[in-house]
């Protein structure tokens, strides 16, 4: 008997905006075949501050089993790489790589990073495992409806659902605050 897998894509659009105005795009995908789902992240934002500034942002995550076996962070702002990280199951524990440099991290499994909050509500969860920050950051259900988290640095975002789907996301950042809104 032939074993059959099954296969489905998700790919969701969102605008970014600050003060009204639209800034840039993400565009987000989900392919799950059997029990392996992998996640992508592209975006774009486009703004001038004192100087124009363009940040390229480009992230991905394998999950098998519901398990992090895989995930990847490229940042680029103005053209110069500021972010370039891979993180990796291998044996049990999970292994980073940044600038070239390579660190064990000893973390238990990871079932839930920032990528995968776009995919499915987090009922259920009580940590995310942030790359950029390489550490569990706490979530907690918010009195508006959201999901909020909040980084060493004082920053927060703010996730917002409807049937299981981010809507939106608040960012509220020390020097600004931005909306990256769910696009029909």
């Amino acid at each position: 008997m032939p074993l059959m897998v099954f296969s489905q894509a998700s790919l969701y659009n969102y605008k970014i905006v600050y003060k009204g105005d639209n800034i840039g795009w993400m565009k987000l995908e989900k392919s799950t075949e059997g029990h392996k789902s992998d996640l992508s992240l592209l975006s774009e934002i486009k703004t001038r501050l004192v100087v124009p500034v363009n940040i390229y942002l480009k992230e991905q995550s394998t999950f098998e089993n519901g398990k992090l076996i895989f995930s990847s962070q490229l940042r680029k702002t103005n053209g110069k790489v500021k972010t370039d990280k891979q993180t990796k199951l291998v044996n049990n524990k999970y292994e980073m790589v940044e600038n070239g440099i390579r660190n064990t991290l000893s973390h238990p499994a990871i079932n839930t990073n920032l990528l995968s909050l776009f995919f499915e509500e987090p009922v259920a969860a009580n940590l995310v495992y942030s790359e950029k920050q390489q550490r569990f950051l706490r979530i907690v259900k918010t009195n508006d409806g959201g999901y909020q988290l909040k980084f060493p640095n004082g920053n927060k975002n703010c996730f917002y659902y409807s049937k299981g789907i981010c809507t939106k996301i608040k960012v509220e950042h020390n020097l600004y605050a931005v909306e990256v809104i769910l696009t029909p």
